[in-house]
């Protein structure tokens, strides 16, 4: 089923916590979306493969897209490949967005670097005529990238997600083996933040200052976009 947005992240929890707030959005103005993971997560610190995939669905319940599915590669092995690149193309191909969120390619995490870079070069990939893919080629109108925890560089758009902070904190919430610790297990004093997600408020706060906000999600374009008009500013 065609969406009109594609959300993809390197391990299952990515999409929500740096673009949560626009998918709660997205579904709260009726336009479509699907969440590709990557990987399942399995290879992090806290808890399980089943937990974490489990955990995905909750998550996907939460946010009411159209779809999540996940690739299954090798969480803390992913590489820009051109096989991967093609694993990404048909998965865009098939759901036929008109615009891709996926993470910045600067990060400190291999994985979500990797996944930024196999994005950005799955474009050929996405519109070649004599791929393999059973769908169509598709080309999708912008390509629009997060960051996880690279924040110093500049975004080129910042969503005001204020009115759905607190879902997006329960939808962080669902992902218990990762966020289920507060503030004070992880030896910080919050200070006005609240026990949880401390470092993630902080970020979405700078975020949201950037544009008179109080909550902020960033999105890097990594080229110009077109406009036909200047109106169309209007209804970014």
């Amino acid at each position: 089923m065609p969406v009109d947005v594609l959300l993809i992240g390197a391990h299952p929890d990515d999409v929500e916590w740096s673009a949560g707030g626009i998918a709660i959005l997205l579904q709260k103005e009726g336009v479509s979306f699907a969440i590709l993971d990557l990987t399942a997560g399995e290879m992090g610190n806290r808890g399980t493969r089943a937990d974490r995939v489990q955990e995905a669905e909750r998550a996907a319940q939460f946010l009411g897209g159209v779809a999540r599915e996940n690739l299954s590669l090798p969480d803390g092995g992913l590489v820009d490949t051109p096989e991967n690149r093609m694993l990404i193309a048909s998965v865009i191909r098939r759901y036929r967005p008109q615009i891709v969120l996926a993470p910045y390619w600067e990060d400190r995490h291999p994985d979500h670097a990797a996944a930024g870079q196999m994005v950005r070069n799955c474009r050929v990939f996405c519109t070649l005529k004599k791929s393999a893919s059973p769908d169509a080629p598709h080309k999708p109108q912008a390509w629009l990238y997060f960051p996880l925890h690279h924040s110093y560089m500049p975004p080129s758009f910042v969503v005001d997600v204020s009115e759905v902070y607190e879902q997006k904190l329960e939808l962080l919430r669902v992902h218990k083996s990762q966020f289920g610790k507060t503030a004070e297990e992880f030896g910080v004093i919050p200070q006005g933040l609240g026990e949880y997600l401390f470092a993630l408020e902080s970020r979405d706060r700078f975020f949201g200052s950037l544009i008179g906000k109080r909550h902020g999600e960033a999105l890097i374009a990594d080229g110009p976009l077109a406009l036909t008009t200047v109106m169309k500013v209007l209804k970014l």
